[in-house]
């Protein structure tokens, strides 16, 4: 470390300002699981496999009730003042080991709402099975979820489950299925392979109900109520990723979420259900920052936008850790170039424009909630990804990075 004592004096102030900021404290309590509730109550939790946006069963799968039932507390990655992770443990219906953590909201969506599941202790067992079986908990429960929809469409029959009742809502069939997964059992070893070589192998209306971009499940986040999200899916790199950048509410009132951003230049309010020119500079300058994150190694409950650590101290950590004098200009360069390699790269593996989409069922009208029949056309994605191509320098043709966007960042090696 250049600055020892640097650091620490930017630790100390970090210490401190988590311990006043509302999203730290709550993220400190409730964990990941807070969202579900605030998520339901905003019509865009995803349910039975996205036909639905709100559940019925959302307060018995909530971050609250999972405090108030199953939770021995909080934990954390070392040295972390947030101490956002889950502990659970129970001794009833499944036996659930607090080795393995505790469900977080993805999980809580995944095994839960998507599979209209509403049994706690169902959901926790899955996510220690996960865990265990070191399975994504949520390309497990959207291929489950797929399974569910295509059994009660006639496509998946008892004889191909062996028996096993795939309806929504069978909590003990979520669970048994995940066992099936993970050791390729019987109609396990067809969703092994995910939704997209599933649905293809099955044929037929298949496709319908496989939800993915890229070949990845889609997480548990609806963007026909949040188009930053909705883009973040369509554009990232590695398919639908919901951490590509920062989420569209955190920025929809004058706040701490907007203040966050004013070192970009991002002074105004913008609606979560906005698709024009302002969302597009929005989501692409939030991009860059959630990019820098990774290539920083920072957790993105942690930083700004909207957490605790702001742009101007994550450049000074930078410099009291390397010695470089560096400056936020520098910085975005180094993830604006991270995010132009991963794209020549996908290019190069036949991933462009026409895979930067949506699943069919993103273009139907959210079905319930507070903005029933909310939706975003094919053409509104369009314009949009339009827009986003020019501002990161690549051409609308197939997101392409231009000769000239390539010499700006140095990578002219890669024409």
């Amino acid at each position: 470390v250049a600055d020892p004592d640097g650091l620490r004096s930017i630790s100390h102030s970090l210490l401190e300002a988590i311990k006043t900021h509302p999203g730290e404290q709550v993220l400190q309590k409730l964990g990941t699981p807070n969202f579900v509730m605030l998520l339901n109550t905003g019509g865009i939790l995803p349910t039975r496999n996205f036909t639905r946006s709100q559940f019925e069963g959302a307060e018995r799968i909530s971050g609250e009730t999972l405090e108030e039932t199953l939770s021995l507390g909080n934990e954390g990655c070392y040295a972390c003042a947030v101490r956002c992770k889950r502990k659970v443990s129970s001794k009833e219906r499944y036996e659930v080991s607090a080795e393995y953590g505790g469900p977080e909201y993805e999980t809580l969506a995944s095994l839960g709402s998507c599979l209209g599941v509403d049994d706690l202790e169902a959901i926790a067992k899955g996510n220690e099975l996960c865990n265990r079986y070191t399975l994504d908990t949520i390309s497990t429960g959207m291929c489950i979820a797929f399974a569910m929809e295509c059994f009660e469409k006639g496509l998946i029959s008892l004889e191909d489950t062996e028996g096993l009742d795939l309806t929504f809502g069978n909590a003990d069939a979520m669970v048994e299925m995940i066992e099936r997964i993970a050791f390729r059992r019987g109609l396990g070893d067809l969703l092994a392979e995910g939704v997209k070589r599933a649905a293809e192998k099955l044929g037929g209306e298949a496709k319908k109900y496989a939800l993915h971009v890229k070949g990845q499940e889609l997480p548990l986040h609806d963007p026909r109520g949040k188009f930053g999200v909705g883009l973040s899916f369509a554009v990232s790199p590695t398919g639908a990723d919901h951490i590509e950048s920062a989420h569209d509410p955190f920025f929809q009132q004058i706040g701490p979420g907007l203040e966050s951003v004013s070192p970009l230049g991002i002074l105004e309010p913008v609606s979560a259900l906005e698709a024009g020119p302002q969302k597009i500079r929005l989501f692409r300058h939030t991009q860059l920052i959630w990019n820098l994150w990774n290539c920083l190694g920072i957790c993105n409950f942690i930083a700004q936008p909207p957490w605790a650590l702001s742009l101007n101290e994550v450049v000074n950590t930078v410099r009291c850790v390397t010695g470089w004098n560096t400056s936020l200009f520098e910085l975005m360069k180094v993830s604006d170039r991270g995010m132009a390699m991963a794209r020549i790269f996908n290019l190069r593996e036949g991933f462009g424009r026409k895979e930067d989409t949506w699943p069919e069922r993103l273009f139907e009208p959210l079905p319930d909630g507070p903005n029933k029949g909310q939706t975003f056309t094919k053409e509104d994605l369009e314009k949009g990804k339009d827009l986003y191509y020019e501002m990161m320098g690549w051409d609308r043709e197939n997101g392409k990075p231009t000769t000239g966007k390539l010499i700006e960042l140095n990578l002219e090696w890669l024409l």
